[in-house]
Parts: structure tokens; C-alpha cells; sequence
């Protein structure tokens, strides 16, 4: 059982970093309030790992220092916990996740772009994210962020030909103006 709560907790803490790293590509379901479900679930299951890794220690200080550890975890996990839950029951509740809510999607030579708007609560301004999503399998997608703009809220997707996209942002606030990106793809 020892080697079972290493393994555990091993697989724990390194779903639970490649979760929180910026790689370029990212695994996210293609069911929003699952996404939401997993944040919840590492959460629990973080502090859990490390007091039952604790428990099949052979020496008192590594008992300690596991319990210490998950005691330590414990907080933090648990206002990610809330935090999620919240927003978990919003989007269950409603459908729609706000705070990266879908305005557009275009389809070009089999990938999907999605253009989202992302709000970060009342102290935040709009932003602009534009995804390429590719399904995997079992409700999951691979994802790359393709372009951001932060102080953005409305734009258009156009696709160019086969090998370019043309972003028509709108401005923010009444002293902007309309800005046009073309990304190639």
C-alpha cells in the first residue's frame, strides 16, 4: 500500500502542475462545467493524497511532514474548491460560463477557431481569446490560444482563403476605433 500512496500521490501533484503550467497546448473539456468538475475534484483529492501518502510512512517524521503538508494544502484547496463549486453551479444553472463566454466560432480546413470573451468580474475589463480547439476524445479538446487582447469585447471572424483569419475588433470605449487583425492559420 505504501508504493500505491506514492504512485497516488505522484500522479496528483503532477496532473495537478501540468494544470497550472502555460504550455502552448492545453486539454479542456469540451463540456465547460467539467472543466470546473476536474478543478474540484484536484482540489480535494490534492490534500487527500498527501495524508493518506502520510499514513503508510514507516517513520515518525515523514508521518509528520505528510500531515503537515496536508494541513498545509488544505486551505488553499479548499477556496479553489469554493471558488469553482460557485461557478460550477452558475453554469449548471444557466448554461453559459460568463467569465469565458463564447461570441464566435469558424470552421477552417477542419479546425475549430472560437473566439471568447473573457470577464474577470467587476473590477476587470472585457477581453478577446481566440482559440484553435481540436477534439481528442472522450469530451476533450487540445487547445492553443491563438491571439489575445485585453480592454476587448465585441469582435467578428472572418476566415481569408484557407490560410489567414481576419479579426474586426471593436473599440472599447468611444475614443477607439475599430482595429483589424489578420492571423495566419
Amino acid at each position: 500500500m505504501k508504493q500505491v500512496s506514492n504512485i497516488i500521490l505522484a500522479i496528483i501533484i503532477v496532473i495537478t502542475s501540468l494544470n497550472m503550467i502555460d504550455f502552448p497546448w492545453e486539454l479542456r473539456f469540451t463540456d465547460v462545467k467539467n472543466n470546473y468538475l476536474f478543478v474540484m475534484v484536484l482540489s480535494i483529492l490534492l490534500p487527500f493524497s498527501a495524508l493518506l501518502w502520510s499514513l503508510f510512512r514507516d517513520s515518525k517524521p515523514s508521518k509528520v511532514a505528510g500531515i503537515i503538508l496536508s494541513l498545509c494544502l488544505s486551505a488553499p484547496c479548499y477556496i479553489v474548491f469554493i471558488f469553482a463549486n460557485s461557478d460550477y453551479a452558475d453554469i449548471k444553472n444557466e448554461g453559459i460560463d460568463y467569465s469565458f463566454e463564447e461570441i464566435n466560432r469558424l470552421r477552417v480546413n477542419d479546425n475549430s477557431y472560437v473566439l471568447y470573451r473573457t470577464n474577470g468580474g467587476a473590477t476587470t475589463s472585457f477581453g478577446l481569446v481566440l482559440r484553435l480547439e481540436k477534439k481528442v476524445a472522450f469530451g476533450l479538446n487540445v487547445v492553443n490560444v491563438i491571439y489575445s487582447k485585453y480592454k476587448a469585447s465585441e469582435s467578428t471572424l472572418e476566415s481569408i482563403g484557407s490560410q489567414q483569419i481576419k479579426m474586426q475588433i471593436q473599440p472599447y470605449d468611444k475614443h477607439g476605433k475599430v482595429e483589424v487583425v489578420v492571423l495566419n492559420i
